[in-house]
């Protein structure tokens, strides 16, 4: 099995639910690779976060409310942030790592989680006659600050797994502000675990199509020294047929330690650019 396979069945093998041949095999390569160790020892740590963190339900009286409310505002989100607000065509994803290692698939369940449990919260306080559209409106904006806060709150935490959660949190935002932009891109360029720095740069790829975040990233791109980083941040910029990156990316092409897959990449850019 290759690096890719091993990280898809780690959180099973970490609940001891795999077949013995096929733990044995991920034991054999976790004792060699120290990528996929890593990744295991991160997801192990959010795992035991989650299992150490007390559960919060809502009462019985508010359940058809929480549940009717909590599926309207997550097919809301859903539609704006995916459909009008990133447009299939224009979206990066295609082209960026695919972020489907366990770590992330449990720190998108501990977003909704959060989510459904601030708006069961805010359910409790609402007045019955507030109008729907009034409720939706609230719980929006009560959402995304709970998100800034926590956001905000793990983004120096000295677990990779917690930052990697902290700029996960971005990801739920429709529109953040000026404040979680700057976070995300310190932590582009600042942080020391490589996989914390792309999943800002993933975060980040979303809002790329303001200006000031394209100023961000084409001045980011001259930082860089991770391979896939700089592959990604290429690709990204032209996408977005940003003229400015030619520059950052020349210097790559004539820097003698560029490994030839960032090369091939930025040659491909330079034709589109």
């Amino acid at each position: 099995m290759n690096c890719k396979e091993i990280q898809a069945k780690l959180i099973d093998y970490l609940d001891q639910g795999l077949d013995p041949t096929t733990a044995a095999a991920i034991r054999q390569h976790l004792e060699t690779c120290a990528e996929c160790t890593r990744e295991m020892q991160e997801l192990k740590e959010l795992l035991t976060t989650m299992k150490d963190s007390p559960r919060e339900m809502p009462p019985p009286v508010l359940r058809e409310s929480f549940d009717t409310m909590l599926q309207s505002e997550l097919n809301m989100l859903t539609t704006a942030n995916i459909i009008q607000e990133f447009p299939a065509e224009e979206r990066p994803r295609k082209n960026l790592l695919p972020f489907s290692s366990p770590v992330w698939k449990v720190a998108a369940a501990v977003i909704l989680l959060a989510s459904g449990i601030s708006i069961g919260a805010a359910l409790r306080t609402r007045p019955e006659t507030s109008s729907t559209d009034d409720q939706l409106s609230a719980l929006r904006k009560e959402v995304k600050e709970m998100k800034e806060q926590v956001l905000f709150s793990l983004i120096d935490d000295e677990s990779a797994s917690q930052r990697i959660k902290a700029v996960s949190y971005a990801e739920g935002m429709a529109s953040p502000d000026q404040q979680v932009i700057d976070a995300l891109m310190n932590t582009l360029n600042n942080d020391k675990n490589g996989n914390v720095r792309l999943a800002s740069l993933y975060s980040l790829a979303r809002f790329s199509d303001r200006r000031s975040v394209r100023d961000s990233l084409v001045a980011s791109l001259s930082r860089q020294t991770e391979p896939i980083i700089q592959v990604v941040l290429i690709n990204l910029l032209t996408e977005k047929r940003e003229t400015r990156a030619i520059a950052p990316i020349k210097d790559i092409l004539t820097n003698k330690k560029t490994l030839k897959e960032v090369r091939d990449a930025a040659q491909r850019s330079l034709k589109v650019l």
